[in-house]
């Protein structure tokens, strides 16, 4: 890369958090030689821990770390809760922004970085992870080729059960209703996967949300019972999307599904074919077209030239979630180093916002709800000064 857009300094990374999101990154960024300066989150022993896991520094605070002049980019890899905060924090620092998803809890938190991100004149992105298989892009090749005729109809499911029992317990849990739970975490990954394929844009929304379980533990003292607390958002959704008059989307998203680990699948079904790909058996795409057998194609030196370009390794050596993540870090990079790279944006994050609170809205108030009467019709947008460190 030639970090062009670097006009002072080559890059070099912040992470913001210290879970698992954070440590996958910080691998992703080692495997691409791009150096990080340190992390922060908000527990100082966790920080410590991450920091002399992975041999970086450990920051004192998000301010000292944000406006250490070392930092070009930051990872936010925070809890979502605290990303539209983190997110303008860093923008406002002058620094290019890498966030994790969902950009924000709801569209307005998620419209207000866009907005700023756009004045900033800095690069932003948004990480969603399943773009980065080589299958995805050999399914999205084949669905703009035309090879499955017209797009009439999209059946996704994206189903976990990791909060199956009253027991399990995540700060996630503690959501708002507005700020859903399920949907904003895992749907927000469907949605996009579908958006990313297609190429359509979904353009109305009827939902029910529903809840497993609507008083959950959390973790108690030693010796102490655990603290029950009632849940605001769901673990379940159900979605009926229209991307415009002829097409339409049945969506299921879960938390609380047993067997189901990290089931994310989508099915493109058109006027001459259809094809389905599932995370949990990523390098496999099924094929069923008019006049010819079904059938599975696998990853393989046949692929478009676009699916090639994500395969790390050749066809009989297994890659999965790690390489994929890779793939979108380095999109980023790319693109930062002036080159021709499409990455999700915050314009991406902020469509998968729109669509996950109409949803929320649409269960609500029991209606079908417009993904644009959403957006306020003329925007007011903010007018920052240029940020120091920002390209010209």
């Amino acid at each position: 890369m030639s970090h062009a857009l670097f006009t002072t300094q080559p890059p070099c990374a912040l992470i913001l958090g210290a879970g698992f999101t954070a440590g996958a990154h910080l691998e992703a960024l080692r495997r691409l030689g791009i150096p990080v300066a340190g992390v922060i989150a908000s527990d100082p022993a966790r920080t410590e821990a991450v920091a002399q896991r992975y041999g970086v520094h450990a920051y004192p605070d998000t301010w000292t770390a944000l406006h250490d002049e070392t930092v070009t980019v930051v990872h936010d890899c925070a809890p979502s809760d605290v990303h539209v905060e983190l997110n303008l924090a860093a923008l406002k620092a002058g620094k290019h922004v890498f966030s994790e998803k969902p950009l924000g809890v709801t569209a307005h938190e998620s419209r207000r970085q866009l907005e700023y991100a756009r004045v900033s004149g800095l690069r932003h992105g948004v990480h969603f992870t399943y773009r980065g298989y080589p299958m995805v892009r050999e399914l999205r090749h084949r669905v703009r080729s035309g090879e499955l005729g017209e797009v009439r109809y999209l059946r996704g499911h994206y189903l976990q059960d990791w909060l199956l029992s009253p027991e399990d317990y995540n700060w996630r849990l503690e959501a708002s209703a507005e700020e859903t739970r399920a949907l904003g975490d895992i749907g927000s990954h469907l949605l996009d996967l579908a958006r990313f394929v297609t190429g359509l844009e979904a353009t109305s929304v009827l939902a029910r949300l529903s809840r497993m379980h609507p008083t959950r533990y959390r973790p108690a003292v030693p010796g102490t019972p655990q603290t029950p607390f009632d849940v605001e958002a769901e673990d379940q959704a159900t979605l009926l999307l229209e991307y415009g008059p002829d097409v339409t989307a049945t969506f299921e998203v879960a938390q609380v599904y047993a067997g189901h680990r990290n089931d994310l699948a989508l099915e493109v079904i058109g006027t001459r074919g259809s094809a389905r790909w599932q995370q949990e058996s990523p390098e496999q795409l099924w094929l069923a077209r008019t006049g010819h057998p079904d059938g599975v194609l696998h990853k393989s030196g046949l692929l478009c030239a676009d699916a090639l370009n994500h395969m790390h390794y050749p066809a009989g050596h297994p890659e999965g979630y790690a390489d994929a993540l890779t793939n979108g870090i380095r999109a980023y990079y790319a693109a930062l180093a002036g080159e021709d790279s499409h990455h999700p944006t915050f314009e991406d994050g902020h469509a998968a916002a729109l669509a996950v609170t109409a949803a929320a809205r649409s269960h609500a108030e029991r209606r079908w709800v417009a993904i644009r009467d959403l957006e306020p019709s003329s925007p007011t947008l903010p007018s920052p000064p240029t940020p120091q460190g920002a390209p010209s």
